[in-house]
């Protein structure tokens, strides 16, 4: 009888190893995939980053209607602007420096998205290039409907957008590496499945605070100072619940629940935390001084808050790009949790080898 048993598993192994042997063997996605896209998708995301830059210089020295007409300045072509008189005044440079980052961009995004639809088989990046290129479109465009319109609105909105693409080019970073598409070997320290999720109520909790931030920036001359209050009072409890989520992914990442990967992308995404909120209490310190309770009762400091110095515009502007930093890390963290936690599932869901075959 257990002859017979032994017989049959192995007569359903070898069944089971003809199928497979006859079956199609599908093509490694990293086989058909040209590394240009990677490299393009590198290149923007770069190129993103020091545009945010020089957008938060533009806004905090007040230089957005420097450049009174768009597309053009002051008349001239954008790439035949004179450099003599780019580099004349302080406003104009830092405006017209933010034109020609966001055209180099634009040029960038163009190219990948041509070699996202040429050179990946896969559909749903071939639309992430199409949404990439009409993602820079609108950003232009808000930005030039801001300038001709004199629209603090817009200028909110331009600020909100701008992190969004910034999140969609280090996206795409990641969905054109090959460790992406290469089968991902899960070991010991399997993502449960609650980690996807709790990664990307984090992204959707540092993109709410960065939204708060622009609405503090952009504040209207004639807006009342209820209006004020309420968005700094929203801006510190959700920073508190960011720390809070930033805490819960160092812990995971050391636990037994977490991932080499992970465990990186934690590390890494609570040090940008920390230096957020040092950022902040910084920024409040270089534009509103030192609170009154503060120099009552710990320590009185002499210092005297310059409006558009060279200290509040470094601080100010690294609080806010610092803060998109944070944002891709934890779209980083949140997109290899789900990409681990599947990997986990498929693991699972794998036939198991009968024992004497």
């Amino acid at each position: 009888m257990c002859d017979e048993r032994v017989i049959a598993s192995r007569d359903l192994e070898e069944d089971r190893t003809s199928r497979i042997a006859d079956s199609p063997s599908p093509r490694p996605p990293s086989s058909s995939c040209s590394a240009w896209p990677h490299r393009l998708a590198w290149v923007l995301a770069c190129a993103t980053f020091p545009l945010i830059w020089m957008g938060g210089l533009v806004t905090t020295y007040g230089a957005g209607m420097a450049v009174p007409d768009w597309p053009n300045t002051f008349g001239y072509n954008l790439f035949l602007y004179p450099v003599a008189s780019w580099l004349a005044v302080w406003d104009v440079f830092l405006e017209h420096s933010h034109r020609l980052l966001g055209a180099a961009v634009g040029l960038v995004t163009i190219a990948l998205a041509v070699t996202l639809w040429i050179g990946d088989h896969r559909r749903s990046m071939k639309w992430l290039g199409a949404a990439a290129l009409v993602g820079v479109i609108g950003q232009g465009v808000l930005g030039g409907l801001r300038v001709l319109g004199n629209e603090i609105f817009l200028a909110k909105v331009h600020g909100c957008t701008a992190p969004l693409f910034f999140a969609l080019a280090s996206a795409l970073v990641t969905l054109t590496s090959r460790h992406w598409h290469a089968p991902e070997r899960v070991g010991p320290g399997r993502p449960e499945g609650w980690i996807p999720r709790f990664g990307s109520a984090m992204v959707l909790a540092i993109y709410l605070q960065i939204v708060l931030g622009a609405n503090l920036r952009h504040q209207a001359p004639d807006a009342s100072v209820g209006w004020f209050r309420l968005w700094v009072w929203l801006h510190l409890i959700v920073a508190a619940s960011v720390v809070a989520g930033a805490w819960a992914w160092w812990a995971v990442g050391r636990g037994r629940l977490g991932h080499p990967m992970l465990a990186r992308r934690a590390r890494l995404l609570a040090a940008l935390v920390v230096v957020q909120v040092l950022l902040g209490l910084a920024t409040w310190v270089v534009r509103y001084g030192v609170p009154a309770w503060f120099a009552d009762y710990f320590w009185e400091i002499a210092y005297t808050v310059e409006a558009g110095g060279p200290l509040q515009a470094i601080v100010v502007t690294a609080h806010v790009a610092v803060g998109s930093l944070t944002l891709v890390t934890a779209l980083s963290l949140g997109m290899w949790a789900a990409r681990l936690g599947r990997a986990a599932r498929s693991d699972n869901q794998a036939p198991v080898r009968p024992e004497g075959a």
